[in-house]
């Protein structure tokens, strides 16, 4: 069998229909690519030197077509791939708001507006927009959206339903607000930190190992900012409502329904975007997000305001600044809205431009994992599925990141580790999950476990 190519890498030229339909609409990403403008604005983006390029290669892409200039600043040199799209790099020794604004003051050339996609700096870079008086998402607001409590706080006092909750210092806290709240409880770090996710206590038992997982990995980045979050259990879809705000006015742009599994500790299987979305003409899901950012004091920027729809309504979980990089390009391939470029442009001063097409079209990601810890045996491509890689317009990228021998370990949140994913589209939800369920089929991944048994192969989820 034929090796198979780790990272499917996106091109327009892979986007062709086999058999081209004049009756139909053409895909957002099938355009032809804009000539670039001779000087556009120049831009200072904060932190990224080293991203993974599967999902932020299509953001800097979209840039570089719009004309915009980016010039990076970081404690870290550019990756290879992101040097095509430079303007130009600045070293700076450390992610601090003063040192940042001093080394984005001081180029030759005044920047016009500030990005960072990258949660840990996301803060800073909103400090150094403030200091150097740019638009921008808002120190204030930055900082209150990585802190649960804070946020927590001010939802609430803004008339915002959320969830019950309790922040707890101690075991004897929790086990408090547990008794309060009723079993089953979400836990969750104070500080949104990448790689600490909520986890699920079903009883008292799970209570004392939840809670000592959760407040020991955490602790080291959570400062004089001690505690766990502790939740009352939410059934629903959970959804997350991305949004483009300029000048304090909001505009909801897009609907994303995701899944997650508690196993115990929280994992996304896949995220959906569909164009029409009935849910976009949901006036309680725009009200609640209006209302959320607002109580946060956001003024420019891009944001993503999780809710869970619960009988009673929307129920807002939390409140991320900026844009997830897998889902900026759903929201692209679905509805041609570029959230890259109009986030850029917003941080510029420019006015709100973005028109999402309301037509039949959906995106989908769906995570792989492996069925166990242990080594890949087997990895292999059905005819079928090997026959639409880099042909059929519908499976945009397919990404392995193992290879027969790579060996799969538990993640440290409890979770096998991810192995790759996909990204389909299609007409509508059905169709993108009838293209999720072909993947399933035809992807087989075998894996020996440390005791020498064999699980059973890997099958493809995705959100519903």
């Amino acid at each position: 069998m034929a090796a198979v190519n780790p990272a499917y890498p996106y091109s327009e030229a892979d986007d062709q229909e086999p058999v081209p339909t004049p009756v139909r609409r053409p895909w957002p990403h099938r355009r032809t690519v804009r000539p670039v403008p001779e000087a556009g604005p120049l831009v200072a983006m904060i932190g990224g030197g080293q991203a993974d390029r599967t999902g932020r290669e299509h953001l800097f892409r979209r840039l570089h077509e719009a004309g915009i200039r980016v010039l990076a600043v970081d404690r870290s040199a550019p990756a290879a791939w992101q040097r095509p799209y430079l303007a130009g790099h600045k070293w700076v020794p450390g992610m601090t708001a003063a040192t940042l604004s001093q080394v984005v003051a001081a180029h030759p050339e005044p920047v016009n507006g500030v990005i960072c996609w990258e949660d840990r700096h996301f803060a800073a870079a909103a400090a150094v927009a403030d200091r150097l008086r740019l638009p921008g998402f808002g120190r204030t607001a930055a900082t209150a959206s990585r802190d649960r409590a804070v946020t927590r706080t001010l939802l609430e006092s803004s008339g915002c339903t959320v969830p019950r909750s309790a922040l707890a210092v101690d075991l004897a806290e929790a086990e408090e607000a547990a008794r309060t709240l009723g079993y089953p409880v979400v836990l969750k770090p104070r500080l949104k930190t990448t790689g600490f996710p909520a986890r699920l206590a079903e009883d008292h038992g799970r209570l004392i190992t939840g809670f000592a997982a959760t407040a020991g990995a955490a602790s080291a980045t959570l400062g004089g900012r001690r505690g766990v979050l502790v939740e009352q259990r939410l059934d629903g879809q959970e959804i997350v409502a991305i949004c483009l705000t300029t000048g304090g006015v909001t505009q909801l742009v897009s609907i994303v329904r995701t899944m997650v599994e508690f196993t115990p500790s929280a994992a996304d299987l896949g995220h959906l975007v569909d164009a029409a979305d009935p849910l976009l003409d949901d006036q309680t899901i725009r009200h609640a997000a209006n209302v959320s950012l607002r109580a946060l004091g956001v003024q420019d920027g891009a944001s993503q305001v999780s809710m869970r729809l619960t009988p009673a309504g929307p129920c807002v979980m939390a409140v991320n600044a900026g844009l997830h990089d897998l889902v900026t390009r759903l929201v692209y391939l679905a509805t041609g809205a570029d959230l890259a470029t109009a986030e850029t442009m917003i941080a510029c001063g420019a006015p709100l431009t973005v028109t999402p097409q309301r037509h039949h079209r959906v995106a989908a990601v769906t995570y792989l994992s492996a069925p166990a810890p242990g080594k890949v045996s087997r990895l292999e491509l059905g005819a079928q599925l090997s026959d639409h890689v880099g042909r059929a317009a519908w499976l945009e990228r397919l990404v392995l990141d193992v290879a027969p021998g790579s060996a799969v370990d538990p993640s440290p949140d409890g979770h096998t580790a991810r192995i790759g994913l996909a990204v389909v589209t299609g007409r509508n939800r059905r169709e993108c999950h009838e293209r999720l369920d072909r993947l399933r089929r035809a992807l087989k991944v075998t894996v020996v476990a440390v005791d020498g048994s064999t699980p059973p192969a890997m099958s493809v989820s995705g959100s519903r």
